[in-house]
């Protein structure tokens, strides 16, 4: 133990005096910090400051590994500073272990600067599990430490060292993630993503960051790191060498698959299960959703009745955080992103309170379950493209709209919720009143055309074609909604959507249309599809109303619905639990998935 206390105190020593040692642990990081937190607005966005701080936590880490521990042990062998030990009563592993020690003491103080100045500077909240963030963060930088030894150990001169250096940095830096967001990739370069220890020290910091994971949540990627430590020690002392004269053979070097041997494995597993592409869809979301805006000027309306003619919105880290009747403060003292809605109309996001999830509205349905599965993910897709936050869906035999439902709250796709709660079935519908009639009149619907693909509206086109045209009940049951309503009953309305002609996500807006023509006043309407269709499906207490705490499920559309209600389909901005939805990039998606 002597040898080790004593070559680990001379080490520390000699490098705190370095100062290329300071200036790539601290000052390059640090940079990095101030450019990256400003440029990618992490002032206003919680989820932009977490990736800042993985991407300089993920350089560190890098940086101390390659170039403090393998660069640095081929600089002491070429110069023969090793050599000097060769005589002295020390062995190879008090050095190695001294090595990743003092990268570990050197770096460690970084996570806590880091953090500190996210903190002050970004206002961002400390993870609730920081020791867990500490572990990971540890175990990486000792586990990369260890790495970087081997490369020393294998390299035959600097050079060669440093082309071995570059080929690993770069990659595991540039995929790991932490400075290309992983979900922008190709599937097959996520998939090789996965046999990169980078890319799972990344998702470990990432779920402490933005999910709030405790370490037991992160065992793979913690164990992961420890068995590269121990491998990498392991392997590094076998082939440790005190003099550059001392070449090694061309076949030691296979040694180094075995330090890589536990993300084959790992890397394997994850292209079978896809469990961190999973998750890396579900972090990307959470970190959209933890955006702070404050949407100005506009006309809201409240869900239950309530309508403030210019007002402001404050949604942060994906709920509503305050209600200002007037222009509020300025985003810039609520280090929040102003969205101009002067002109427009805020409110709750839409509730459709009756559809058929199973049925496509334009055809047969399929029978293939992985078929009938990519269908749901597309229409609850439609949903949300045409503002509609939840459904609420006729039971579901094969379970997968529940699942699907799971996924949406989860962030693991995107598409409107489904609610844990079947359909009125005492509730009229009139558009499925003209629907059984065979009348088709969403066929030349805007938000239809853009829902529906080529092929689709055709098909549309044909069925409607096809439909027989008889009498229907549709003024019966606009009547029975107006008689309902001003009996002092609260409806919800329901579509039926899945229905033949009757495609999903923008029946909903025809509805609302028809029951005002009804003679039902359109702030009533509103009120149906928001405030009252949450509270009959049992989340009254998160949805359908603009309040502080209710989750930041939104629109905001051109115009002023309660004096012309079709401005419910003139969509300007769509929110999902805090998130912006890039409506046709989520279409375009679930459409490239589905083929």
């Amino acid at each position: 133990m002597r040898p080790y206390l004593a070559y680990l105190r001379t080490t520390l020593r000699l490098t705190a005096r370095d100062r290329v040692v300071v200036f790539f642990n601290y000052l390059m990081p640090l940079i990095f910090f101030a450019a990256f937190g400003e440029g990618f607005g992490a002032k206003t966005s919680q989820g932009a400051l977490t990736q800042v701080l993985s991407m300089v936590l993920m350089f560190g880490v890098l940086g101390s590994g390659f170039f403090g521990g393998g660069l640095r042990a081929t600089i002491d062998r070429e110069a023969g500073i090793l050599r000097r030990f060769k005589v002295a009563p020390i062995s190879p592993a008090p050095i190695l272990t001294a090595s990743i020690i003092t990268g570990w003491c050197l770096f460690i103080p970084s996570l806590f600067l880091f953090v500190g100045l996210a903190k002050l500077r970004y206002g961002m909240d400390i993870p609730s599990n920081f020791f867990s963030l500490f572990l990971i963060v540890s175990a990486g930088a000792c586990a990369f430490r260890a790495v970087g030894l081997i490369v020393a150990a294998v390299a035959n001169s600097m050079a060669e060292s440093q082309i071995i250096i570059q080929l690993l940095y770069l990659p595991m830096l540039m995929l790991s993630g932490a400075t290309v967001p992983l979900s922008i990739m190709p599937d097959w370069l996520q998939a090789v993503a996965q046999f990169l220890p980078s890319t799972h020290l990344y998702l470990g910091m990432q779920g402490v960051l933005v999910r709030g994971e405790s370490i037991t949540q992160n065992l793979d990627s913690l164990g992961a790191m420890l068995l590269t430590l121990a491998v990498g020690l392991f392997v590094s002392i076998k082939l440790f060498r005190w003099e550059k004269e001392e070449k090694i053979k061309p076949a030691a070097k296979l040694w180094v698959l075995a330090v890589l041997a536990p993300f084959i494995v790992s890397g394997s597993y994850q292209a079978w299960s896809k469990t961190n592409l999973q998750k890396t869809q579900t972090l990307t979301r959470q970190m959209r959703r933890a955006n702070t805006l404050l949407i100005r000027n506009g006309r809201l309306f409240l869900g239950d009745g309530r309508v403030i003619e210019q007002g402001s919105l404050l949604v942060k880290n994906g709920r509503i955080a305050a209600v200002y009747n007037g222009a509020g403060p300025e985003p810039e003292s609520l280090r929040a992103e102003g969205v101009e809605a002067a002109g427009r109309t805020v409110l709750p996001a839409f509730i459709d309170s009756g559809v058929i999830l199973m049925m496509p509205g334009t055809g047969k349905p399929p029978t293939d379950a992985g078929r009938m599965e990519k269908n749901m993910e597309r229409e609850l897709a439609s949903y949300l493209y045409c503002g509609i936050g939840a459904v609420r869906t006729v039971p579901d035999p094969t379970g997968l709209a529940a699942m699907l439902g799971r996924r949406v709250v989860a962030g693991e796709i995107a598409g409107a919720e489904v609610l844990n709660a079947p359909p009125d079935p005492s509730t009229p519908s009139v558009i499925a009143e003209f629907a059984a009639a065979g009348e088709a009149i969403l066929l030349k619907d805007a938000l239809t055309q853009q829902v529906l693909e080529a092929p689709e509206v055709a098909a549309f086109a044909a069925l409607a074609a096809q439909a027989r045209k008889q009498p229907g009940n549709a003024q019966q049951a606009a009547e029975q909604v107006r008689s309902r309503l001003a009996s002092g009953e609260r409806l919800a309305p329901v579509t039926n959507s899945g229905l033949p002609l009757l495609p999903h996500g923008p029946a909903l807006h025809r509805e609302m249309q028809l029951w005002v023509k009804a003679g039902v006043p359109a702030a009533e309407v509103l009120r149906a599809a928001t405030f009252t269709a949450a509270r009959s499906a049992g989340a009254g207490g998160r949805l359908g109303l603009l309040a502080p705490g209710y989750e930041a499920t939104l629109i905001v559309v051109d115009g002023n619905p309660m004096e012309d209600i079709s401005a419910t389909s003139r969509l300007s901005l769509v929110m999902s639990k805090g998130e912006r939805v890039g409506r046709q990039d989520m279409m375009d998606k679930v459409r490239e998935k589905e083929k």
